[in-house]
């Protein structure tokens, strides 16, 4: 095992651990589920970590429901309405051998076939479908979905769709009402979650309990990051889930130095950001230290992004 390995896999997206956010959203979910709702609306601001909960949440479902339980995430894009790429996205989200080919209608029928097909393959007769940038659909793509979701109630299949975006996405749903499409809403967008980043000690002890544990993939669940990059303070006990206060408090000072709201909550690619510079500036592979101090978690969250990215969005904001 090469620290250079593990590196790039806590980078990517396979590295996906629970936060108190993410595990609220999928009661939520699970909830939503029990009650057959058709739906639901799930925004945030961006990089809050909406697109992580989405997979973590997936993978839940799947040990819940089984492996074969059908869940497809289309990721929706800005773009003028076309029914033939309506169906190929879909298509493509399912991965369709035969994606790309044939008219609209054609596709219309492909998917549905193949949406049938899946959804019969298991007890549950269901389809679970995640929208993610969903604030990009416009009135025809929803009606494109309406008619899917038609198609499969006639054979017994149920579709519940969760449409995940920015707050924009909430934004569509009152453009809607006021249009008076209440198919539409009254679908797929009755319920609604707004998806929140790391805001108390709390959550930050949730997020940092995954570093004391052995990874949850196959390839490196033999280890535990805590005792991977600082061997030494592992073996007299300590954890980073105890440097949560710590952590916090750097946060709050750092955030009223820079006049940032010291009630926001911080977006968990931020947070995912100062662990891994923490991991890798101070571990055992980079400085050596025995455990990150407070001095060392203040760089770690300068070094994240997102003081900047906070500054930058304040200043813009006085421009106007």
């Amino acid at each position: 095992m090469t620290n250079e390995k593990l590196e790039l896999f806590l980078k990517s997206k396979k590295f996906n651990i629970p936060t108190k956010e993410i595990l609220n959203l999928q009661y939520e979910v699970l909830k939503w589920l029990d009650n057959n709702a058709l739906g639901a609306i799930i925004y945030g601001r961006p990089r809050i970590g909406k697109t992580r909960a989405i997979q973590y949440i997936a993978k839940s479902l799947r040990a819940k429901y089984g492996s074969s339980l059908p869940i497809y995430t289309i990721n929706a894009y800005d773009h003028i309405p076309s029914i033939n790429q309506f169906y190929t996205d879909f298509l493509i989200a399912m991965n369709h051998p035969v994606a790309t080919k044939g008219s609209g209608a054609i596709k219309k029928e492909r998917l549905i076939n193949a949406l049938l097909s899946a959804a019969l393959d298991t007890e549950f007769r269901r389809i679970i479908l995640f929208i993610d940038e969903a604030f990009n659909y416009r009135e025809k793509d929803y009606n494109w979905l309406m008619h899917v979701y038609n198609e499969l109630n006639a054979k017994d299949v149920q579709l519940t769709v969760f449409m995940v975006g920015t707050k924009e996405l909430k934004n569509s749903k009152t453009a809607l009402i006021h249009a008076k499409q209440q198919q539409i809403v009254g679908r797929f967008m009755v319920n609604e979650y707004e998806f929140k980043g790391i805001s108390s000690t709390v959550d930050i002890q949730i997020c940092l309990s995954s570093y004391d544990k052995h990874l949850e993939n196959e390839e490196f669940n033999n280890i535990i990051l805590t005792e991977f990059y600082f061997p030494e303070a592992y073996k007299d006990n300590m954890r980073l889930i105890s440097c949560a206060s710590l952590i916090m408090e750097e946060f709050t000072k750092l955030m009223a130095a820079n006049d940032i709201d010291i009630n926001s909550d911080i977006p968990m690619q931020y947070f995912i950001n100062l662990i891994n510079y923490c991991l890798k500036k101070f571990g055992k592979y980079g400085e050596g230290i025995y455990f990150p101090s407070a001095e060392n978690w203040r760089e770690a969250i300068l070094e994240s992004g997102y003081i900047a990215t906070e500054r930058c969005e304040i200043e813009l904001s006085m421009s106007f």
